[in-house]
């Protein structure tokens, strides 16, 4: 049965999402259409269907003379993005809070549960932050916050950025919000969220005046 080129292209699409997740492909290399059509075993129209979703998804972007390449965040860009994380994710946990289950509630302590002892992995960390902030937004209540939320692709491209800080420095952090979903404190735990998320602009902010 002949695939057709829509599901080549949606297909083609989840695996380069991958690659970039998984580092495969970093900021500011150049997609070769060619080479990358070969490696999927697919033709250069779904590629170009893939590519030009990444693209409307800020992943990626269409330089003139250079070609598509995995995009490149400024820290301009990289403080418009917690803004928006500030506005959402505080939201999102006082919702998450005001409704979580014991289930949710021990579903999100056993993200950070590895942690707490010994040397952390700073890669093995950096999927559990993902994961805590997608699933306090995917499971707050308000589908169209999570739907925003998961198609502007913020945590993709901070994942794509790396740490701003330290997991010895935020660790505690994501804690002290754990602990206050759990005893029902939904103010508390948005301030938290939002004091969270303000470090890690404050440090981008204070690198960019030292810059100037």
């Amino acid at each position: 049965m002949k695939i057709s080129t829509e599901v080549l292209g949606q297909q083609a699409y989840k695996v380069l999402k991958e690659m970039i997740l998984a580092g495969r492909f970093v900021p500011g290399q150049k997609i070769v259409q060619d080479k990358l059509a070969a490696e999927l075993g697919i033709s250069r129209t779904p590629l170009r269907a893939a590519l030009q979703k990444l693209e409307a998804e800020y992943l990626l972007e269409s330089i003139p003379r250079k070609g598509v390449m995995v995009k490149k965040f400024s820290d301009d860009e990289i403080i418009e993005i917690y803004d928006c994380r500030v506005a959402l994710e505080g939201t999102a946990v006082r919702l998450f809070t005001e409704k979580a289950s014991a289930v949710a509630i021990k579903e999100l302590t056993n993200v950070f549960q590895p942690f707490q002892s010994g040397k952390i992995d700073p890669e093995a960390y950096r999927v559990a932050d993902m994961t805590f902030h997608n699933f306090i937004t995917g499971n707050c209540g308000n589908r169209y916050l999570g739907k925003i939320f998961q198609r502007s692709n913020m945590l993709v491209c901070i994942h794509m950025i790396g740490l701003v800080r330290p997991p010895e420095e935020t660790l505690s952090e994501h804690i002290d919000i754990i602990k206050a979903i759990r005893e029902g404190n939904a103010a508390r735990a948005e301030a938290l969220m939002i004091d969270h998320l303000e470090k890690s602009k404050q440090l981008i902010m204070a690198k960019l005046d030292h810059e100037k």
